[in-house]
């Protein structure tokens, strides 16, 4: 009788002891909330109250991120880098869900397709820089509902408070009907920004509507509370006839040279492609996106560029006034929503190496964001 007692209270033991790290397992969720200082996927500052859940382009659980604490701000809260999950260059998604919501639903992540925490538009490098951090706003998390329907099959469209340079309220990616954010009482001027990465051009294109006689971003104003709970943003009746409008500009890269590839130099800084590239190689043109510098929450029209030079590394000419004119292109305004292309000939073997602006060109309407 005492041998069975004794084996009896030790299976229970160890039966609680697996049953108690199960449970703080699941509501810890397994989920990774350090910060990765080093080798991160994505940084992100976490401006709310809430500990969020992160996943990559869909609710499953093979598509989890990890976690990113309540009030994570300063430089980052840096995410794990699963190899499975950031094995190439691509534009995605990022769905966020509360620790509640997760811990709640886990067994059915698909129930909160439509009403995530928020979701985030994300640009993964996985050969270059991914140091960019995503904002998540401080508003989001009350009871009020903005319901956000999107019906294009091919735009995707980032929700920003205050400005077009404002942090990110949403993210309502195409081919997904209609997107619930909740939010805290307020005031709200929301700004869409429409978000693609061009595989073709290998850039990131952000463009923005703008009001058809404001010369300004077009946005709508909500307020939140004193019994005004929900409110619906219908983005393509909102935006498939206004003028698109972008805070960068592209320059073009037209390698015509007989000896190899060339790189882009601006003084020290060496200009890559949005997956990493820096060398543009003989009849394969590069596309390499100038933003405008951000004033008061909107871009500027124009930036002025200086020390530009092309070639191989260390044989690299100054940008000449023209094909014909070897003198030295001190500055160069560039300007929103326009294409600058630059020829670069000859061969450095040689000594007859040459760059110049050839064309100047608005960019196509089609390429800033897509059509409805």
């Amino acid at each position: 009788m005492k041998k069975t007692s004794l084996v009896t209270v030790l299976v229970t033991a160890v039966f609680l002891l697996f049953s108690c790290g199960g449970d703080g397992d699941d509501s810890g969720g397994g989920i990774d909330f350090t910060s990765h200082n080093t080798d991160y996927s994505i940084l992100v500052r976490n401006n709310t109250g809430y500990n969020l859940v992160a996943f990559k382009g869909d609710l499953q659980a093979d598509k989890l991120i990890g976690g990113i604490p309540a009030h994570a701000t300063g430089s980052g809260h840096g995410l794990p880098k699963n190899p499975s999950l950031f094995d190439k260059t691509e534009d995605f998604p990022m769905i966020l869900l509360t620790e509640e919501q997760y811990n709640a639903n886990k067994g059915n992540l698909i129930s909160q397709k439509n009403t995530p925490f928020t979701r985030v538009y994300v640009f993964y490098n996985k050969s270059g820089d991914n140091t960019l951090v995503y904002d998540i706003a401080e508003g989001l998390g009350g009871n009020n509902a903005l319901k956000v329907i999107n019906a294009s099959n091919s735009i995707n469209v980032e929700l920003r408070i205050g400005g077009v340079a404002g942090e990110t309220l949403g993210y309502a990616p195409a081919g997904i009907l209609e997107t619930t954010l909740k939010l805290q009482d307020g005031n709200y001027n929301i700004f869409p920004v429409l978000k693609r990465y061009n595989v073709f051009r290998d850039v990131v294109e952000t463009t923005y509507p703008q009001g058809t006689g404001s010369n300004y971003a077009w946005f709508q104003s909500y307020s939140f509370g004193e019994g005004f709970t929900e409110a619906t943003m219908n983005l393509k009746s909102i935006l498939q006839t206004v003028k698109l409008t972008s805070g960068t500009a592209w320059v073009v890269i037209n390698n015509s040279t007989t000896s190899g590839g060339i790189r882009f130099v601006e003084g020290t800084y060496v200009y890559s492609t949005a997956s990493g590239l820096t060398n543009i190689m003989s009849g394969s043109p590069r596309t390499f996106q100038i933003d405008m510098p951000k004033v008061a929450n909107k871009y500027s029209d124009s930036v002025v560029k200086s020390g530009w030079q092309f070639g191989p590394a260390g044989f690299e000419v100054d940008l000449q006034t023209s094909e014909t004119d070897a003198t030295k292109l001190t500055s160069l305004t560039i300007e929103r929503d326009k294409m600058y292309t630059i020829t670069v000939t000859g061969s450095h073997n040689e000594g007859t190496l040459k760059a110049w602006l050839s064309n100047t060109t608005s960019i196509d309407s089609s390429e800033l964001g897509g059509t409805w």
